[in-house]
Parts: C-alpha cells; sequence; structure tokens
C-alpha cells in the first residue's frame, strides 16, 4: 500500500503527500497511471523528490472521501521477492543491461530488438490515439521504420541511444538536485520553550520530542506538532502550495517550515528537529522547480513545435526520392531533447552557483523575473542600512530611570527578529541587565510596535505614529528631543507605561559601507530607477536616499502603503523588485515581480520572498542579477544551437549519406555536449570575486 496522507484540498483539486523515500522506490508513473485511470479522475501528478502527489477530479462523480482511499490503497508492482523495484537504477546495472544487447547469440537478437521495441512502439501509438505529434511518436516512427527494413542492429542502437540519453537525463537531473540539497538548509537559530513553568531560549538543534515550542508572530514553526495552546495563522505555502494563511488553533497540526503570519501558539514537538529537515529541503526543491519560468516554458513550446517539422521533412523526404533508409536518418533527429534537458539544468545549475555565493532562488521564475526587473525598491532599517543599528541613547520621562526602561524594552523586544529590537536586546546584555520574561504575553502589531501586560501594566513600545495617533498617549514632553534627533538623522522608538511616556530610544542606523557601490552596480546592469520605501521618519530616509543616491524616496509608510506603491510601480508597465528584512516588508515583497529577503530578516519575509541573500552584505543582489541575466542568456545560445546543429544534421540526413544510427549517435552527442554546457558555472571566478568581497568592519 501507497500510505499517502490527504495534506490538503479543494473542490476538484487534492494532494496527497507521501515519504519520499517511498516514492523513489516505487515506480511513480505505475503510480500514476493507476490513479489517473481511476473513473472521474481528470489528471494526477507525482513528484517523487517531495512525495507530493497532486490529483484534479471531478467532485460530481468522486467524492473526496473515496479518493483518498483509492490513493491510499494503491499498490505498486512487487518484485518476486515482495519488494519494490527501485526506478533509479545503478551506472553498473544500466551499462550491463546495453551491452547485452550485443552480447547476446545472434539468432535471439532480433527477438531481443523486437521485444524492447514494445515499449516505445505502444508509448508511439499512445500519442497517435490522442492525436499527439510529439517525441515518443517521433521515436516510435524511426524504430519502426527499421524494423520494417529488418534492419534490427539500427533498430537496437537506436533504443540503446535513446535509452542512454533517458537515462543522462536522469542521472544529469538527479545529480543537480542532489547537490542542490547539500546547499538548502533550514536555518533555525534559537528558539523558545516552556520548561518547568518557564521561557527558555535554546538552540532549535537542542529540540526535542514533546518540548513545548513558542512561536509568534512572523516566526517559522521548527517542527513537526500538535497546537497545545494559543491560536495564529499560519502560511502553509511551503506544504501546500497555497498562499492563504489558515487558522490553526488547540488540537490541529502543524508542520516544520510553514510561518505564523499573525497570533501566538505553544506546539507540542511531535519529532526532533533534524527529522524534518530532510523533508524540507526535498520540498524547496520540488517548489523550486515546480515553478518554471515564462523562459522553460517557451523553450518546451518551440521544442514541441518543432516536432511536425521534423515528420515533414522525413515525409518531404521519402515522397521525393529519398527513400525509406534517408526519411530514417531524419526521425532520428529531433529538436526537443537537447531543448528541453538543458533549460532546467541551467536553472538547477544556476540555483547552486547561487547558494555557492550566498542567493537562494525560489525557481526559475524567480531568476527570470529578477533578471528582467527595471526597478528595486529598498527598504531602509537592515536592508540598505546595517543589519546591526546600534542604540545610541536613551531618554527618559515621568521620573522613570533608564535600566528601568530598557530592561522592560529588552524583556518585550527579545521575541521578535527585527534589527532595531535586536539592537535593545543586545545593549542591555552589554550592559548586564538581566530581562527575563517578566509579562503574561507579547502581541505584535505590523509595522507599529508591541503590547504587553508587564507587572500587571499596560506597557507599549513602538512607533511615534503608534503611540500617538492608535494609543492617543501625550508626547508633548519630547518635543524638543525629537527635533534635535531628527535633525541628527537617527530613529525613535517610543516606551509608554499605563498611559504614560517614559522613554525615547534612539537608534543610530547608518547605511551599510557596500550599499552605495552595490547601487551602482545594479544600474550598471540594467536597473533604471531605485526607490527607498520605510516605516522610518522622512528625514532619516531623505539622509539615507541622499546619501546613496537613490532616484525617489518616501517615509513613514505603512506595510500597506508601500504596497500599493509597489502595485502602483507594476500598472506603469515597471518589472518591480522589492529588497526587505522585516515582517511589515511582506505584504509589499508579495505584491512585487519579485521578492527578496535579508538573511537577517523575519523568518516570514524569508517565505514569502522568492529570493534570499545568504549573506550578510549586499553583494550576493549584484551576483543574483547577472546570474539570473546569465541564465536567461545561456538558454537562448543553447537554443539557437539545438535549432542549428539538429537542422544541419537534418540536412546532412537529406542530401548526405547520414544514416539513421549515425544521425542518433550526434543527435545524442549534441545533446549532451548542451547539458554538459548548461552544468557550467555562470559567472567567472573574476566576477564573483569583485561582487562577493565583504564591507570593512
Amino acid at each position: 500500500m501507497l500510505q499517502a496522507a490527504l495534506v490538503h484540498s479543494l473542490p476538484g483539486r487534492a494532494r496527497f503527500r507521501s515519504a519520499p523515500s517511498r516514492l523513489r522506490a516505487y515506480r511513480y508513473s505505475e503510480i500514476t497511471r493507476q490513479i489517473a485511470d481511476v473513473p472521474g479522475v481528470r489528471s494526477a501528478s507525482v513528484n517523487p523528490v517531495s512525495g507530493s502527489i497532486l490529483v484534479y477530479y471531478e467532485p460530481s462523480l468522486l467524492s473526496i472521501r473515496t479518493l483518498a482511499s483509492i490513493v491510499q490503497n494503491i499498490t505498486p508492482p512487487l518484485q518476486k521477492d515482495g519488494t519494490t523495484k527501485e526506478i533509479r537504477r545503478t551506472p553498473y546495472a544500466f551499462a550491463a543491461s546495453q551491452l547485452f544487447r550485443f552480447f547476446c547469440p545472434p539468432a535471439l537478437r532480433p527477438f531481443l530488438t523486437l521485444y524492447s521495441a514494445l515499449w516505445f512502439l505502444l508509448k508511439g501509438l499512445k500519442s497517435l490515439a490522442k492525436l499527439k505529434m510529439d517525441v515518443p511518436l517521433l521515436d516510435a516512427s524511426a524504430i519502426a521504420l527499421s524494423l520494417i527494413q529488418r534492419d534490427y542492429a539500427s533498430a537496437s542502437v537506436l533504443m540503446a541511444l535513446l535509452k542512454t540519453g533517458e537515462y543522462l537525463e536522469e542521472w544529469a537531473k538527479y545529480r543537480s538536485r542532489e547537490n542542490l540539497a547539500e546547499k538548502i538548509s533550514l536555518t533555525l537559530g534559537a528558539v523558545w520553550v516552556r520548561r518547568g513553568g518557564e521561557d527558555v531560549q535554546i538552540p532549535s538543534s537542542q529540540l526535542e520530542s514533546a518540548d513545548h515550542v513558542i512561536i509568534r508572530t512572523g516566526a517559522m514553526i521548527p517542527v513537526d506538532g500538535r497546537v497545545i495552546s494559543g491560536s495564529a495563522r499560519v502560511n502553509e505555502a511551503s506544504m501546500t502550495g497555497e498562499a492563504l494563511a489558515v487558522l490553526r488553533e488547540r488540537g490541529s497540526s502543524v508542520h516544520a517550515g510553514t510561518v505564523i503570519e499573525e497570533g501566538e501558539i505553544i506546539v507540542e514537538a511531535r519529532k526532533k528537529c533534524e527529522d524534518t529537515r530532510f523533508q524540507k529541503i526535498l520540498a524547496l526543491i520540488a517548489q523550486s522547480e515546480a515553478a518554471k519560468a515564462n523562459t522553460e516554458l517557451n523553450a518546451n513550446g518551440l521544442a514541441d513545435r518543432l516536432v511536425p517539422f521534423s515528420f515533414f521533412m522525413a515525409g518531404a523526404t521519402a515522397l521525393f526520392g529519398g527513400g525509406l533508409e534517408k526519411a530514417r536518418s531524419v526521425l532520428s533527429v529531433d529538436y526537443s531533447c537537447p531543448i528541453k534537458l538543458s533549460t532546467p539544468l541551467v536553472f538547477l545549475s544556476a540555483m547552486r552557483e547561487g547558494l555557492n555565493n550566498g542567493v537562494f532562488f525560489k525557481g526559475g521564475a524567480s531568476m527570470e523575473t529578477l533578471a528582467a526587473a527595471t526597478v528595486i525598491v529598498f527598504d531602509k532599517t537592515g536592508t540598505l542600512t546595517k543589519a546591526a543599528p546600534a542604540l545610541d541613547r536613551i531618554i527618559t520621562y515621568n521620573n522613570f530611570k533608564e535600566e528601568t526602561v530598557l530592561k522592560i524594552a529588552a524583556c518585550m523586544e527579545e521575541h521578535f527578529p527585527h534589527p532595531v529590537a535586536k539592537s535593545i536586546v543586545r545593549c542591555a546584555g552589554e550592559r548586564g541587565i538581566e530581562h527575563r520574561e517578566e509579562h503574561t504575553s507579547v502581541k505584535y502589531i505590523a509595522a507599529h510596535g508591541i503590547v504587553t501586560d508587564y507587572k500587571g501594566k499596560y506597557t507599549i513600545i513602538g512607533s511615534r505614529h503608534f503611540i500617538k495617533e492608535d494609543e492617543k498617549i501625550d508626547i508633548s514632553l519630547a518635543e524638543k528631543d525629537e527635533a534635535i534627533i531628527s535633525g541628527e538623522g537617527k530613529s525613535l522608538l517610543y516606551l509608554a507605561v499605563e498611559g504614560a511616556l517614559a522613554a525615547v530610544f534612539v537608534i543610530d542606523d547608518p547605511p551599510r559601507e557596500e550599499a552605495a557601490e552595490v547601487i551602482a552596480m545594479l544600474r550598471a546592469s540594467g536597473i533604471e530607477r531605485v526607490y527607498l520605501l520605510s516605516g522610518d521618519n522622512n528625514r532619516s530616509t531623505a539622509r539615507i536616499a541622499k546619501k546613496l543616491g537613490i532616484d525617489s524616496f518616501r517615509g513613514e509608510l505603512l506595510p500597506d502603503e508601500k504596497t500599493a506603491i509597489i502595485q502602483s510601480l507594476r500598472a506603469k508597465g515597471r518589472v518591480a523588485a522589492m529588497v526587505g528584512d522585516g515582517i511589515n516588508d511582506s505584504p509589499a515583497m508579495s505584491a512585487a515581480n519579485v521578492g527578496i529577503a535579508m538573511r537577517e530578516g523575519a523568518d516570514l519575509s524569508r517565505e514569502v520572498a522568492d529570493i534570499t541573500l545568504k549573506s550578510p552584505t549586499l553583494y550576493p543582489l549584484v551576483i543574483a542579477r547577472l546570474t539570473a541575466q546569465q541564465a536567461i542568456k545561456k538558454i537562448h545560445r543553447n537554443i539557437g544551437l539545438a535549432v542549428g546543429i539538429n537542422s544541419a544534421l537534418m540536412l546532412a540526413g537529406i542530401f548526405g549519406n547520414s544514416t539513421g544510427s549515425s544521425s542518433m549517435i550526434l543527435h545524442n552527442l549534441t545533446t549532451l555536449m548542451l547539458s554538459l554546457n548548461s552544468m557550467r558555472p555562470l559567472l567567472s571566478e573574476k566576477k564573483k570575486t569583485r561582487k562577493k568581497r565583504a564591507p570593512r568592519m
């Protein structure tokens, strides 16, 4: 039995998941066929890398309960010893199976050839029955012509070459995925757990089964488990592919790698953190491959459209005196294999090269979009400015002491992965101030601030807008200080306790040393305009924009206002890339054509982003742009070479003395050459060294 669990369903669409190792062991093509043959099922697809099974069905003919029962009870083909067959053969087994054809007794070769040809001929007949002129029909036609002429040797060579090409395709993709998997990691850092009635922070690697893990707004869920307290809206796109967050309450199951958009839950861990890490890696790769770029879709479409041309040329050759031998030579050449194989290999290789240089692309679609971007939009804090802003000074009011307000602020901010929050927690640690939790709970309000009950007192920390406009707190005591600090171009964070202003935290947020150079490099790569959108005050935003030579800027923006600006850029026909790091940047990143997250950013921003920079500097952003552009150029070059070389082979078959076997050999060598070329690095070592250098500290 397959033992696949239903993980998500919509009317007419259902997704099941089985262990990836189980699907790799089963003949997954047979599983797909069995599901597709069920009355009421429109189509089915299986991804053995992630263990995902996607089924489209007719709800009026088939209930989801019946479908789930059928999928879960599918029986894979078994060997005589009762074990499932492995779909990935070793190179030695494959080579042995091909050599056996040529060393078996001559009297048996015709029968072996006819037996081997049945698989190709049946695939061709299926295409013919569906009136599809595709590659299987092309291959079957070439083999059939050889059999009609009783040229069993040529038919064997053709089939051996086709099998070799198929094996090379599987091997190349497998190796690309394996290399990619080695580079990707689910970096979680420290997590909060409740032990002995106290909340403590531990490294994620120390999580054990049955631990009670506390996860708050913007954080990634580190383990598979069950919610035992609280409620939250969870973004499960990494598991189900659905963008809308779902409500998870007491008793609900949650999965590692998903992200909390709003709320707070306590999860009882079902497995250790490491037990779910590899599955997450495989799911990321599967998701990346599923996000096909328009370039890849167009390349595949071109390859399919060229198949009828091959048939036309073969038919014309046979009719106008070329004979069956020359027609077979023409049919032995097709454009589809090199184009369809080399294009995804370029993207997979580019993803691997990106990871080597501090960039994680979530598929070819994000790569293609970044290559085509005409404008780039930056957040300020933690993006164009340093990921570790410093607490410059604290100004207290209403008889509050500096040590007291720093302790309160650090106690509240330690739960949230924002650069400003980290600067306050870091300052408290440097001063030796103990800030263990003394509040009941904390609530984060995106782009505004944090609310808590601290020792029975209503306490808030956040922006000026939040304190004054939303909470109606009198901040007139700080007016003179505000004027001085604004002139310095520094940022302010306000703390209020029981309706009274307690302190203003002055944050020095200088631009990154490499920011100006990176912006210049992006302009050189074709970026037409650079925008800065920030929730910080206008003076601080203007100072950064002027220093870095940014075209346009806006400060004191709420998340929905950032999103509206991105949408207006897209409405004008601009291809917009958005670079951010905070929870409040997530809506704008989702609205952009391509979202890019910084390494130090919130888990939510990294989850919704199409590209993540894994280095603490901005230089990988340039690497990402150049890698994407070079990948698209290489795909276009490969298509040109595939069409040119195979056209030459076809003409050699028509007007020269080329045979079907020689044409097939040269065709497969072309495919192999383009595939190997696709796996070569895109950027020279000189470029990478220049773009990757870190700023001086």
